[in-house]
């Protein structure tokens, strides 16, 4: 038996839904010879009419409500069935932590938009590690120093700790304010053991809750918050901030994870890796004070 087409059936419950064949067409977004055609496709699928005039009106038949009566929702079940195939043949879910989000990822991707248009992005945050075995994602980026059990990671950059504050604030110095996020409290500390600077530590301080919000007592001249180079390069390019003292790089970084698994990982996942090192790439090339290779 010849299974009615489905763009049949969408015409013929669009029909039900709309006033006319011109507004179920539109809802359709297709034109009203075409609806009409996909119609009557149907009716000659099922040997009955569906459709009758009724002045300048076409209305369903007793058949046509019957046979949209049984059919219940199977349509949309259908579609709700076909809609994460065809998400995946054009869009790639990506988890990754807030701050890189807005401070890194974010603030690029009218770069991958540009060179990558029928390749969308979904980006989805977290404090908590994902699953990529289980969960709905294609890929993460996490925070570490990589060798994650059953994840292939790719290095996008290192971390690093560098003292960030507006131009009219003060040097670092004694009488300075800086800013600790609760969630990285101990930057402060690390950077003073790297840099050699252990006493030269205002006492003078306030506490924010994350890295985007230090960032953002900096920008409004709160003090002097410890930020990822990688973060503020932006933002020292356009003269909001400026860079204190040294630079140090952690062990810890950035890294592009996707699961290991028996088939190649797909062309969008590699345009993706390539495409997040390339923008890291660029900001070490703009910092002076990026480490020597």
């Amino acid at each position: 038996m010849e299974l009615p087409s489905t763009r049949g059936l969408q015409a013929l419950a669009a029909l039900k839904r709309a006033p006319s064949l011109s507004k179920a067409a539109e809802t359709l977004g297709v034109t009203r010879s075409a609806l009409s055609h996909r119609i009557a496709e149907l009716e000659r699928q099922l040997g009955v009419t569906l459709i009758r005039q009724v002045g300048r009106c076409a209305k369903l038949t007793d058949d046509a409500q019957s046979f949209l009566m049984v059919m219940g929702d199977a349509l949309d079940r259908i579609e709700a069935a076909a809609a994460p195939l065809k998400r995946r043949r054009r869009q790639l879910r990506i988890s990754t932590v807030a701050t890189f989000a807005s401070h890194w990822l974010i603030p690029r991707l009218p770069d991958w938009q540009r060179n990558n248009p029928s390749i969308e992005l979904a980006i989805s945050t977290t404090t908590r590690t994902v699953d990529l075995a289980a969960e709905d994602f294609d890929c993460a980026i996490r925070h570490g120093l990589a060798g994650w059990e059953g994840l292939t990671a790719t290095l996008i950059f290192r971390e690093s700790l560098l003292p960030i504050a507006r131009p009219d604030v003060s040097e670092l110095s004694a009488t300075s304010t800086i800013i600790r996020a609760r969630s990285r409290f101990r930057d402060w500390d690390r950077w003073q053991r790297a840099s050699g600077k252990i006493d030269d530590l205002p006492g003078q301080s306030m506490v924010v809750e994350t890295r985007a919000q230090a960032m953002d007592a900096a920008l409004a001249g709160a003090g002097i918050a410890m930020m990822d180079a990688a973060y503020a390069a932006p933002h020292i390019a356009s003269g909001r901030l400026r860079a204190l003292d040294t630079t140090i790089y952690l062990p810890e970084g950035y890294h592009f994870v996707t699961k290991d698994a028996p088939m190649p990982r797909s062309e969008m996942i590699k345009r993706l890796e390539e495409w997040l090192v390339s923008q890291a790439r660029k900001i070490n090339a703009s910092l002076s004070h990026a480490p020597a290779q």
